[in-house]
């Protein structure tokens, strides 16, 4: 029987988040093998863009939101429609 969160010590405590978190890490990792190459692609693909133009947009040492050019908007059009098609939506 397991012990209930509030009767275990810190260290058993600690222990049982860090297996928690290694489930579910492996959890979402085989639904990602689930998916096809080109699914994946698509998905990280759609991150990267996502990313780079959020890190320019939203952080001023990167230059800030006038620094966005109409090729990264592009980009991520190009990236978004990809992620669209892969999946159905």
């Amino acid at each position: 029987m397991t012990k209930k969160l509030e009767d275990m010590t810190d260290e058993e405590r600690i222990a049982h988040w860090q297996k928690v978190r290694e489930e579910e890490q492996q959890d979402r990792q085989d639904k990602l093998n689930q998916l096809t190459e080109e699914q994946r692609d698509a998905a990280f693909t759609l991150f990267k863009q996502l990313d780079d133009l959020l890190d320019v947009a939203l952080y001023p040492d990167m230059g800030g939101v006038r620094c966005v050019t109409a090729l990264d908007l592009q980009d991520l059009d190009e990236a978004k429609n990809r992620f669209k098609y892969h999946f159905n939506l």
